[in-house]
């Protein structure tokens, strides 16, 4: 990638942070584009963009000259966030952002979106050409934004390619990892011993390769998600994370459907469908069209996970 410029939104964030190393690491230069501007490790340059969802005459100067971006900005996956402030941050800054790249004749625009967009359980697999069916505000914001994007770049001679990532893993990870891990640090026995799903995540570090060979690859896809080809399920997720502690952990084979009864219940069946639902991707156009499968084992990103927080 020697030789090339990319601007990178939410160069700050997790996945952002990874996305600047692994281009800097290529040979590109890294403009990264920030609320507040900041040294940010590989970045060649940081630039104030102040609100992506406001006008940005300061992005719009950085975009100058600039072969590719890589919107990785955006409000994650939490509880009890806004839906207005969720339609700023993945909506309308989306959509300004691409339309600054289409004005700055920018050739190629990356959107990290998430796979999230397919629900939170998923019976069988799913691909690309899979329904997209949201079942919360910010699966449907992430939705939303694509759409604009997709919208903006209409016409254009900007390529637009669109990442969808299944959980991303990795040491500074957010959602129901830590939530696991500060489970399994108390040492009691834990009632998921006969959940029997499968879900997909990608280590972090795999998907800013594969944002990068979105970004430079000639013949790329429209849309891809990102995932390793081997799913895990939740008790396994667990006993990764409690390898990563250094600790044993006892899982019960409470039935899952009892489980599941009691978090409905609780009104917390959103996040039991997330946890003990399954959720597997196909991940056969990345491969085909990009040439990419991520390399790192599920288990092993878990177990870096969990060690980081030892």
């Amino acid at each position: 990638m020697s030789g090339r410029t990319v601007l990178v939104s939410g160069a700050a964030g997790f996945v952002g942070r990874a996305v600047t190393a692994r281009l800097a690491a290529s040979g590109a230069e890294v403009v990264v584009a920030l609320r507040r501007a900041r040294a940010v490790p590989g970045a060649a340059r940081a630039v104030d963009a102040g609100d992506l969802a406001a006008p940005a005459p300061a992005l719009a100067a950085a975009m100058r000259g600039v072969d590719a971006v890589v919107h990785a900005a955006g409000l994650a996956h939490r509880t009890g966030v806004d839906p207005a402030a969720l339609a700023a941050a993945n909506v309308t800054a989306a959509r300004r952002v691409a339309e600054e790249a289409v004005a700055r004749g920018v050739r190629r625009l990356v959107l990290v979106s998430s796979a999230a967009v397919f629900g939170k359980q998923h019976d069988g697999s799913f691909s690309e050409a899979s329904p997209p069916r949201p079942d919360d505000a910010y699966a449907a914001s992430k939705l939303d934004g694509e759409a604009a994007v997709r919208a903006a770049v209409a016409g254009s001679a900007t390529r637009l390619v669109i990442v969808r990532p299944c959980a991303v893993v990795g040491p500074g990870c957010a959602g129901n990892i830590p939530r696991l891990v500060r489970l399994i640090r108390r040492g009691l026995p834990l009632p998921f011993g006969a959940i029997g799903n499968a879900r997909s995540f990608i280590a972090v570090d795999d998907l800013a390769a594969l944002i990068e060979r979105a970004a430079v690859a000639g013949d790329v896809p429209d849309c891809v998600i990102g995932a390793h080809p081997e799913p895990v399920s939740t008790p396994e997720l667990i006993r990764a994370l409690a390898g990563g502690l250094g600790r044993k952990v006892v899982l019960l084979p409470v039935p899952a459907s009892w489980l599941g009864a009691a978090a409905r219940m609780a009104g917390q069946g959103e996040l039991w469908r997330s946890f003990a639902g399954s959720f597997r991707a196909d991940v056969s156009l990345a491969r085909h069209s990009l040439g990419f499968s991520a390399p790192t084992p599920v288990r092993a990103a878990l177990e870096a996970t969990a060690s980081a927080l030892r």
